[in-house]
């Protein structure tokens, strides 16, 4: 009885990813409604998904250090509730300054969720099934991108933008009677000095496996958090077309995500990773080529999202692997910079749109996942050594 209650918990604990997913990324679907309705520019409102990857990075790695001394289970429902407090502050929201704040308040407890909750997973499971207990709970964020974004981006064709908050905040509500009654009470644990996390990173396996992560997701974020205006401008998709976009994307993400896990297992993280990201650059470059054409588009997000999320599982397995005794400092690490990539990715995209033309986009965002190939295998140069 006690393992199926926490596989339920698990569960609820994915479902927790999922809803701090779609408040993350639901904006790059919306962005001209906000930019529209808001009177800001486009590349101006595309920064609400870098101020909520930075708030992100800063609940993934200060806030976990912060609150490492306190009970797991008030730290991880009092996440949650401020994250409810966010999205009603989104909803409620009539100017753009009121809407940044709202991403703050979300970003925050949704990076000291995310982290939280993994390892909360990771601990209550059976130890055989420690791993994919966390592939769960990473799998539930990927789910947002099949579900929750494109029905927030579809939603929001015939609702006020608005109520996609208020829904979220509905919902989260429930999760949170849930967790509470499910989540077993986990003491929390002193906290290594500042300079002894320094020290786990300054490891140049785990450097460059962390490089990669930011130069990897900075660039598909420098794509997805602009789709919206890039598919509008380059292949006339309406707010529907481009949902149905996302759902593809998202369809092709969460398999992505289950194979990684089993790819890792049976051929190991090194060829998992590499073949993943030079599918990923090749879909990139691809795209600068199909995106005027509807079936274009579908086929090579098929390709992107599959390629991307399977990188995901196999890059945590390989950096917890290399430091398997510090495993919560290296994923609250990789956390962070992962948000931290999003944020610089979704920035950078923003001067790009203003200065640029959009449909450069793709063929840089290529670049930058090279770059995250050459540090990747670099790292398992190193590990061979």
């Amino acid at each position: 009885m006690n393992k199926k209650i926490n596989q339920l918990t698990i569960i609820f604990l994915a479902l927790g990813a999922f809803v701090t997913g779609t408040a993350e990324f639901v904006v790059s679907g919306i962005l001209e409604l906000i930019s529209f309705e808001m009177g800001v520019s486009i590349s101006l409102t595309g920064q609400l998904i870098t101020i909520y990857s930075l708030s992100y990075a800063f609940g993934a790695l200060f806030l976990v250090m912060l609150t490492s001394k306190f009970n797991r289970k008030k730290v991880l429902l009092y996440a949650i509730l401020t994250f409810i407090v966010g999205n009603f502050v989104a909803f409620l929201s009539y100017n753009f300054l009121m809407l940044m704040l709202s991403r703050i308040i979300m970003g925050m407890s949704g990076g000291l969720y995310i982290v939280v909750a993994t390892n909360y997973a990771a601990t209550i499971a059976s130890p055989e099934k420690k791993g994919s207990a966390m592939a769960t709970v990473i799998t539930g964020f990927t789910v947002s991108l099949v579900l929750g974004v494109p029905i927030g981006t579809f939603l929001a064709g015939y609702l006020d933008w608005h109520y996609i908050f208020l829904i979220i905040a509905l919902g989260t509500i429930l999760l949170l009677m849930g967790l509470s009654k499910l989540l077993p009470i986990i003491k929390g644990n002193p906290s290594l000095p500042m300079k002894q996390q320094i020290k786990i990173i300054k490891d140049k396996r785990i450097l460059t496996g962390l490089m990669t992560t930011i130069t990897w997701i900075l660039g598909y974020t420098l794509v997805f958090a602009y789709v919206a205006p890039l598919l509008s401008s380059t292949a006339n998709f309406t707010i529907e077309m481009t949902s149905i976009a996302l759902f593809v994307l998202g369809s092709f993400a969460f398999i992505g995500s289950r194979f990684g896990g089993y790819a890792v297992d049976r051929w190991g993280p090194n060829q998992t990773i590499t073949i993943s990201l030079m599918v990923h650059i090749f879909a990139l470059f691809l795209l600068n080529f199909t995106q005027y054409s509807t079936i274009g588009v579908f086929i090579t997000f098929a390709l992107w999202g599959i390629a991307t999320w399977t990188t995901t599982p196999a890059k945590q397995y390989y950096l917890v692997s290399l430091k398997p005794q510090s495993s919560e400092i290296v994923l609250s690490f990789n956390t962070a910079l992962m948000n931290i990539g999003m944020m610089l990715g979704s920035a950078l995209g923003g001067v790009i749109i203003k200065y640029m033309n959009i449909v450069s986009l793709s063929w840089i965002a290529g670049l930058f996942v090279v770059t995250a190939l050459i540090f990747i295998r670099y790292s398992f140069i190193l590990e061979k050594k």
